[in-house]
């Protein structure tokens, strides 16, 4: 008896290149709508934030319909929507985590001091002893905007497996056929 299936897929498109620049396209996209939000007069208090997020998963189904569409029959499988979605993560997570370094650098520069004060705040309202919380707070104190930039790059990595699972459940059109052995 067995309990995990072996599925054979097949994947359609070129996957990598496409991602490479719609990937492009969405770091600079989510990077747009922090300037979008720094321009109507709500700065950003932490380099990752619900904004971030809506972003990637828009831009997520947007592509993920688009590359579809461009296939053909636009038959794709689930797990190349997931390998697409991943790979348009990460481009964008890259291209976001540099948009934080000039964005601190250049155009607002209290984004790192405003990122440790969002998050020691948080520190004392949470769980744990006192010296556990002043522990934490010692660490976060030696954070620069190089790593506030990496928290924001790599948490929007890790964001893009969620928005890429629910674009390939959206999006995909074929499931993959279970493998079978012949004994």
């Amino acid at each position: 008896m067995k309990f995990i299936r072996q599925y054979q897929s097949e994947i359609y498109g070129n996957y990598r290149i496409v991602g490479l620049r719609n990937g492009a396209i969405a770091g600079a996209f989510i990077s747009f709508a922090v300037l979008f939000c720094k321009l109507i007069y709500y700065p950003i208090y932490a380099p990752e934030n619900y904004v971030t997020d809506i972003a990637l998963l828009v831009s997520t189904l947007f592509f993920a319909r688009r590359y579809r569409g461009s296939l053909p029959d636009g038959r794709v499988t689930f797990k190349e929507l997931m390998l697409y979605g991943l790979w348009l993560g990460v481009i964008a997570a890259m291209i976001y985590g540099l948009f934080l370094l000039l964005y601190g650098s250049v155009i607002d520069k209290e984004f790192a001091t405003r990122c440790l004060e969002h998050f020691i705040v948080g520190e004392q309202r949470g769980a744990g002893t006192d010296e556990e919380k002043a522990a934490t707070i010692v660490v976060m104190r030696t954070y620069r905007l190089h790593t506030w930039a990496f928290i924001g790059a790599f948490r929007t990595a890790v964001m893009s497996i969620m928005t890429a699972f629910v674009a390939a459940l959206v999006f995909r059109t074929e499931k993959n056929k279970v493998k079978i052995k012949n004994k």
